[in-house]
């Protein structure tokens, strides 16, 4: 007959407060296979869990854990298509619907680094690979039952994040129970962190380090040290870190991020793709690795990260339509450097096959993914060199907001700037920017920099800008034969940009009045209108563009 225990003892030597009668435990499996389900139950009968429930999905575990929660939650890594058992875990965690007491075993058949790493970096309290015993499954869990009780005050600061409470939660337990003592020390210095007590972290992890080694401590001295602009201390700390713990990703990312507060971006890019190789199933490294590669124009690195992290994110809490957008700029700029007709003429299919993989994922978001469609296919034209096709496609996909741009989705907006200036709109897509708000998503930030940075889009705005001026400056003393040149030559380099278009035309105007007998000026003027006709502008232009036509007609 199995032994009931429920509560399953915390282990010798722990220093826990006697702890008050405990109910049963409640726990809630998750995993596809029957046959796991089967073998589990009887396992966790003999240990004396009887209160069982099971999930075959993570979409039922979801629902299940949004109507009541549990005391144990054990989640196989593999639960077949969509999400797996660490996105399902980073969801409910997103969504606080984990209580702070509850613990959390992961376990997998897969035994690969990556998927080793993977399963850890969201931390679950126990990991186990299968197959486990009885005996193994249950030391763990009476581990990690045992710490979670122990440390109640902290886990509960954590959830409902009291950083202050958090703080004097850690220290208060690290003083009372040795044994959680790093740990408790080493969570207390990420919070001071968080709250801006680099000086104190750094101290206080000093002060460990000083009674012995500890990896994670480390790694803590040397976030601080990059806090405090300390980058060549922080550069030996995470060195040191890493040199005996090479595996320890975290290590390898902050050692990145001290490498490019010193000016070493190559060499931080290469520190972040090791992290990626070693990790690379973490969405947060690839993003990171993505910004940097966008940062330094390495835009075939960029592209490849940007298309596995669309596949990464597909099913979990961090996807977002940015990875896409991101990937489109990658793709363009990518090809308008390299000179290589391929890229260009390969795109349509790309962005095809990228958009068929999030649909699903965004569709039942809240997000507008049918515009945001929309504005992909028009910035594949605008590649293609289908400049005002691409045109009308981005400014019908926007018309809803073209009066009140500030009120457009912020995704939206970003993706639309990135169009713009892909569309030599230059003026348009500074005006648009100024809406995005400074909390926005930092990698479509970093993109549209990096656009505007790009040399060949900077040699060419840079010309047009010179030409728009001249031309500008022409008209108003008087040269219009002078100015029409500077137009023309302005919406060569830029043919799709409305101003430049508009400013032409009013000087065709002006030589139409002049030389009555000229029939080339109303041709060329009225094919110049045709340009715009059918587009709609924003307010603004479509004002000007509209007296322009009428003074057009009244001169014919």
């Amino acid at each position: 007959m199995p032994t009931q225990d429920p509560a399953l003892p915390s282990a010798a030597g722990d220093a826990a407060p006697k702890p008050a009668p405990v109910k049963p435990l409640r726990l809630l499996l998750v995993d596809d296979q029957r046959a796991f389900q089967v073998m589990m139950k009887a396992m966790l009968q003999n240990i004396g869990i009887n209160r069982i429930n099971f999930a075959n999905s993570a979409e039922e575990a979801r629902r299940r854990c949004q109507k009541e929660s549990f005391d144990v939650y054990l989640f196989d890594y593999d639960l077949g298509g969509g999400e797996n058992g660490r996105q399902l875990l980073e969801s409910l965690r997103d969504k606080g619907l984990i209580p702070p007491l509850s613990v959390v075993i992961m376990v997998s058949s897969d035994n690969s680094r990556a998927m080793v790493l993977s399963a850890l970096e969201v931390e679950p309290d126990e990991y186990l690979m299968k197959p486990f015993s009885q005996e193994q499954f249950k030391f763990r869990l009476r581990r990690a039952l045992a710490r979670r009780r122990a440390l109640e005050s902290v886990f509960r600061a954590l959830a409902e994040d009291k950083p202050e409470q958090l703080i004097h939660a850690c220290a208060e337990r690290a003083d009372a129970i040795p044994r959680f003592a790093n740990f408790c020390r080493c969570l207390q210095a990420d919070t001071q962190l968080k709250l801006g007590q680099a000086k104190e972290a750094r101290s206080l992890m000093r002060q460990l380090l000083a009674g012995q080694e500890n990896g994670w401590a480390r790694l803590t001295l040397g976030k601080a040290c990059h806090t405090l602009g300390l980058n060549e201390e922080a550069v030996s700390h995470l060195q040191a870190t890493l040199k005996h713990n090479p595996l320890m990703v975290e290590a390898h990312r902050w050692l990145a991020e001290a490498q490019l507060a010193l000016g070493e971006e190559e060499t931080a890019q290469r520190e972040l793709k090791r992290a990626v190789e070693i990790s690379p199933q973490s969405v947060l490294l690839s993003r990171r690795l993505a910004e940097v590669c966008l940062q330094r124009h390495d835009y075939a690195q960029a592209r490849d990260v940007l298309l596995s992290l669309i596949e990464l994110a597909r099913n979990s809490i961090h996807r977002t339509p940015h990875y896409l957008g991101a990937y489109i700029q990658c793709l363009t700029l990518y090809a308008l450097n390299s000179n290589d007709g391929y890229h260009i003429a390969n795109l349509q299919k790309q962005v095809n096959s990228a958009l068929s993989r999030i649909r699903d994922s965004l569709m039942v978001s809240e997000f507008n993914y049918p515009v945001f469609e929309q504005i992909c296919q028009a910035r594949v034209q605008i590649a293609l060199g289908q400049l005002l096709k691409g045109k009308k496609m981005l400014y019908r996909a926007n018309q809803p907001w073209l009066d009140q741009p500030a009120s457009m989705p912020g995704t939206l907006l970003g993706e639309t700037v990135l169009a713009l200036y892909q569309l030599g709109e230059f003026e348009y897509a500074e005006s648009l920017q100024e809406h995005l708000t400074e909390d926005g998503d930092r990698l479509l930030t970093i993109c549209i920099q990096a656009t505007r940075n790009d040399k060949t889009v900077q040699e060419r705005r840079q010309r047009y800008q010179q030409l728009n001026e001249l031309g500008i400056k022409a008209y108003e003393g008087g040269q219009l034969e002078q100015a029409l040149t500077h137009f023309r030559e302005a919406l060569r380099r830029a043919p799709a940009n409305t101003g430049a278009a508009l400013n032409k035309i009013q000087v065709l105007l002006k030589l139409i009045e002049k030389h009555r007998k000229n029939p080339d000026f109303p041709s060329e003027c009225k094919e110049t209108l045709a340009i715009l006709e059918g587009i709609p502008l924003n307010p603004a232009q479509q004002e000007r563009f509209r007296k322009l036509r009428q003074e057009f007609s009244q001169s014919q």
